[in-house]
């Protein structure tokens, strides 16, 4: 609970306090404890992808050896948009174990990341991740089953897609 008189009651408080004041009571970065951009005072920066491959990694362990794997075949520059195929392969197997938990934490991160990642980011996530989980094989995923794990802005983008290529995914417009 945050606690009102702790927030200065003036309104001319510095940049440095305003970002202090953010720094204590900010849910996102409490969350994922993410870096602020202190020297700008202007709050959390937008996540790119060397920082969403650090964040993946320290908020998801069991990734590691897919993001390992994922840099032993191709290297590390390969872009944003192959960078999140790691993490579509660790998706899909959390999904296979029928662990729930982790893949709501998984799509909740996602979510968060659509939100505060930067352009390139977004881009490779809608349509190098959901895109992919979309046209997965009905036999190895069924998108009906982790649909309701999707955030506001994963939905609008999936049935966006589906509108684009004229079909709707099952289970996707029922959420």
């Amino acid at each position: 609970m945050i606690d009102a008189s702790e927030f200065p009651m003036r309104f001319s408080m510095t940049k440095e306090e305003a970002l202090q004041v953010w720094k204590k009571h900010s849910f996102w970065h409490v969350l994922y404890d993410y870096p602020l951009d202190s020297e700008n005072n202007q709050g959390i920066k937008k996540i790119d992808a060397e920082t969403f491959i650090t964040l993946m990694q320290e908020k998801f362990p069991n990734f590691i050896p897919y993001w390992e794997s994922h840099i032993g075949s191709f290297g590390l520059a390969v872009g944003v948009t192959l960078q999140v195929f790691p993490l579509c392969d660790y998706t899909i197997d959390v999904m296979k174990s029928n662990d729930e938990s982790e893949t709501k934490r998984i799509f909740d991160f996602v979510e968060f990341l659509l939100d505060e990642g930067d352009d390139k980011l977004q881009t490779a996530l809608t349509t190098s991740y959901l895109e992919y989980l979309m046209n997965k094989d009905p036999d190895e995923i069924q998108f009906r089953k982790f649909s309701k794990y999707l955030g506001k802005n994963s939905i609008d983008y999936c049935r966006a897609w589906d509108e684009f290529m004229g079909c709707k995914t099952e289970g996707l417009w029922d959420v």
